[in-house]
């Protein structure tokens, strides 16, 4: 594991901290820890069926669906699925896409706290 890979970890585990601190204390709704959780566990889901169908010359996953998910707070699973299965993190296009909607998630769950 790089150390790119450790920092992206450390953010997502510290993101999911934050989500379930927040709901804990009531700030959140619970519908997102639910939220992260399922978007998560679907994330890293499609990136094994992904690593599979790679390996096996199967149809393939589009990325914009790896993107949407990310999009929609699935991105700590997706870095999980990506470390796990040493998948999808060479190709730049996607790395550069992938971060964005990741930052582009958190931003949103961070206005949701000034609004």
């Amino acid at each position: 594991m790089n150390f790119k890979n450790i920092i992206m970890f450390m953010i997502a585990v510290t993101y999911s901290a934050f989500i379930v601190y927040y709901q804990s204390i009531q700030l959140l709704p619970i519908i997102f820890l639910y939220f992260l959780v399922a978007s998560s566990l679907l994330s890293f889901l499609f990136y094994g069926i992904d690593k599979i169908a790679a390996i096996k010359n199967w149809r393939r996953t589009p990325e914009k669906y790896f993107h949407l998910l990310a999009l929609c707070s699935g991105w700590p699973g997706s870095i999980l699925g990506q470390l796990l299965f040493h998948h999808k993190t060479t190709k730049a296009s996607f790395r550069a896409w992938f971060y964005l909607m990741s930052l582009l998630n958190m931003s949103i769950v961070l206005l949701y706290f000034f609004y």
